[in-house]
């Protein structure tokens, strides 16, 4: 049993607090065509689960810390015959991952013909992260080709607390910006919601590294650009960055977050300035990728997404051989859920840059998604011709209002009340895990500096001394000790 780290534990409570349903599952499809040896490729599967040590874990909760742990079965490797293989990805797509029991990945090995195969892997994003794919790939050719896969120790069990500098950090830069403006219109995620997919073909965009900008910094501030001309002020877009070190380079399993990139440009601002000063603010941001905002700041109610709009962009690695087979891999595969309003998945690769926007339907219509990536592929254009060319001179429409840079927190309101003894015990668990010396029963736990550890720290607590589970949810509904000893009453009764 190693401890989660800080990542894990985030993702996690957004699990348990939201219905999440696939947004965390990682579905990866692998193409083969020609003379596959089906018990080569089992044994292959075999060493790659038996390499990576995490990819046969699940996760526990003690006394407000997560453990992994192993998991009750082992991750099952199973061969069907799929003559429709696009039946055979939605069934394993909507198989749900239980976390507690695990196991949170499994292989299906499908023959669709004679001559062509799907290896389907799917895990959850617990234990499988953007970069694991090439990793998986390379340890799968290798074993496939018969070369050594030596096991891997367990990379986790290091969680450390949050540095100060990092929580000075997020402090000063942290902003709530929970609305964008597209297709004229406010965009407001609540919750993750089911997602249709839009590729977008980029051959031939300028998307390579010039001399000042990586193709992300390129791209990062293409998204920014689009975004203040369709009329938000303050742009806020969440990135996905990896948090791998030299020891963990090898190691598929959970090495990324998710951070909000701002920034507040002018009409006059070229794309030039706006990309320099997006590189300065990653730059500094990458001294605290390890530090989840939540933790860092308190405060902040646990949320299905950080930003209406996010970012995955990343450098695919070389395609490696499989002895007779040529390998076909669908790299930005949808997982059919979206936990922002628009998310830009991106995978840069020797055959140039694969784009898909995910969105979701409810709030984002799909001509409005196709038309943002066709801007989108303007202002790449534009930042190649002239990087210095004014935002308020791209060949875009007229922006339109801008949001609010915020909205006010719904109302909360208790289901019952407690009496006073249970209420008092409350507090001073409260008053324990936060480390103050007094609080009134309806203040906030946000307004006190709480995060999600704080959450399980507290209900860890509740369940030992009084015995009683409390959902998640209600410390999102009425987080105060009031409201948490209302609903440890009505529990008990």
């Amino acid at each position: 049993m190693v401890l989660a780290s800080q990542a894990q534990h985030g993702m996690w409570i957004t699990e348990v607090t939201h219905d999440t349903g696939t947004a965390y599952h990682m579905p990866f499809a692998m193409w083969f065509d020609g003379p596959l040896g089906r018990e080569a490729m089992l044994k292959a599967c075999e060493a790659v689960l038996a390499r990576h040590p995490v990819l046969g874990c699940a996760f526990e909760e003690r006394d407000g810390d997560l453990h992994l742990v192993p998991a009750a079965d082992r991750p099952p490797i199973e061969v069907v015959s799929a003559p429709d293989p696009e039946a055979l990805v939605g069934r394993e797509l909507a198989r749900p991952f239980d976390l507690r029991r695990g196991p949170l990945a499994r292989f299906t090995l499908a023959e669709v013909t004679p001559s062509r195969h799907l290896l389907l892997f799917m895990g959850h994003h617990l234990v499988f992260d953007g970069v694991s794919k090439d990793l998986l790939v390379r340890d799968l050719a290798a074993a496939y080709s018969g070369g050594p896969l030596p096991p891997l120790p367990m990379p986790y069990g290091d969680a450390t607390g949050v540095p100060p500098e990092a929580e000075a950090y997020w402090r000063a830069r942290w902003r709530e910006v929970p609305s964008v403006v597209i297709g004229g219109a406010v965009r407001t995620p609540v919750s993750a919601g089911r997602a249709e997919s839009v590729p977008l073909d980029l051959t031939g965009a300028p998307t390579t590294t010039t001399s000042e900008f990586t193709r992300f910094e390129l791209f990062l501030a293409a998204v920014h650009a689009l975004l203040f001309r369709y009329g938000n002020a303050e742009v806020s877009v969440a990135v996905a960055m990896s948090t791998r070190k030299p020891e963990t380079s090898e190691h598929i399993g959970l090495f990324a977050t998710e951070l909000p990139v701002y920034s507040t440009p002018s009409p006059g601002t070229t794309l030039r300035e706006l990309a320099h000063g997006l590189r300065a603010e990653l730059r500094e941001l990458n001294s605290f990728r390890e530090v989840p905002v939540a933790r860092a700041v308190g405060g902040i109610r646990p949320r299905a997404a950080l930003a209406p709009v996010s970012i995955s962009f990343r450098r695919r690695a070389a395609d490696l051989p499989f002895p007779g087979l040529e390998l076909s891999a669908e790299w930005t595969m949808s997982n059919h859920m979206v936990r922002s309003a628009l998310h830009l998945q991106a995978v840069d690769g020797d055959d140039g840059l694969r784009l898909t926007l995910h969105h979701n339907p409810d709030i984002l219509a799909r001509e409005d998604v196709e038309l943002a990536g066709r801007h989108l592929r303007t202002v790449l254009d534009a930042i190649a011709a002239d990087p210095d060319l004014r935002l308020e001179d791209l060949p875009l429409p007229a922006a339109a209002p801008a949001p609010l840079a915020g909205t006010p927190e719904p109302a909360r309101t208790g289901t019952g009340q407690a009496d006073g003894e249970l209420v008092e015990q409350v507090r001073l668990i409260w008053m324990e895990v936060l480390r103050i010396d007094d609080l009134a029963p309806d203040e906030d736990l946000y307004d006190l500096g709480g995060h999600s550890l704080t959450i399980t720290q507290i209900s860890a607590r509740i369940r030992k001394r009084l015995g009683v589970e409390v959902p998640f949810d209600v410390f999102l509904d009425d987080p105060t000790v009031a409201g948490v000893a209302a609903a440890i009453s009505e529990l008990r009764a």
